[in-house]
C-alpha cells in the first residue's frame, strides 16, 4: 500500500489488520473497549493524512498513533485522577476481556494499570508484543537507554505484585493470543 490510499485498499487494510491492532491497543489499555475505540481514532487518523502523505507502511504508521493516543489517554486519565481526584469507572465485563477468569492475570492487569503511561506501554511493546529495545525505541520515538529505564522501573513495580511472587508463569499467561482480543 504505497502512496495516497483508496478506499477499496483503506477497506481491506482494515479488514485484515483489526484484529492484530486491537490486540496491540488492547496490551497498551487493558481494556477492550478503549482498544477498540483507539484503534479506530487511528485508523480515522491515517484515513483523513492519506493524501498527504505517502506511507509505504501504514500498520507501522498506524500503531505509532496507537502508542501516542495511549500515552496521551494514560497522561489525561492520571491527571483526572490523581489531580483532580475523579475516579473512573471501570466496568466489568469478563465476558469481553481477553484471558478473564485467571486471579493473577487479572492482578496482573491491575498492576499495569496502575503503572504510568510510558513505563506500561514499553513493559507491554518489550515483554506482551515481544519488540527488541531497539524496536520499542524506534516506534516511541525515543533512546535505547530511555527504553532500558523505563522497563527497568516498570518491571521493578510489577515484581512486588503477589500474583507474580506467587505465580511467575502469569506473565507468559497475560499474552494475547490470535483471536482473543478481536472477537
Amino acid at each position: 500500500m504505497q502512496g495516497a490510499v483508496g478506499d477499496a485498499e483503506f477497506a481491506e487494510f482494515t479488514r485484515a489488520r483489526w484484529g492484530p491492532l486491537v490486540r496491540f491497543a488492547y496490551g497498551l489499555t487493558l481494556d477492550v473497549g478503549r482498544a477498540e475505540d483507539l484503534v479506530q481514532e487511528a485508523l480515522v487518523r491515517f484515513w483523513r493524512m492519506r493524501d498527504r502523505v505517502a506511507v509505504e507502511r501504514p500498520e507501522a504508521y498506524v500503531r505509532r498513533t496507537l502508542v501516542n493516543l495511549a500515552v496521551t489517554a494514560g497522561r489525561r486519565r492520571w491527571w483526572s485522577e490523581r489531580v483532580l481526584g475523579r475516579v473512573p469507572e471501570v466496568a466489568s465485563h469478563p465476558e469481553s476481556d481477553p484471558g478473564h477468569g485467571s486471579a493473577q492475570r487479572d492482578e496482573l492487569r491491575r498492576a499495569l494499570a496502575r503503572l504510568p503511561a510510558r513505563q506500561r506501554v514499553v513493559v507491554v511493546l518489550r515483554y506482551v508484543e515481544d519488540l527488541s529495545e531497539r524496536q520499542v525505541a524506534d516506534l516511541l520515538g525515543c533512546s535505547v537507554g530511555s527504553v532500558k529505564s523505563h522497563a527497568s522501573r516498570g518491571l521493578s513495580a510489577l515484581r512486588g505484585t503477589a500474583a507474580l511472587q506467587a505465580a511467575p508463569e502469569a506473565v507468559s499467561g497475560f499474552r494475547l493470543t490470535r483471536g482473543e482480543a478481536a472477537r
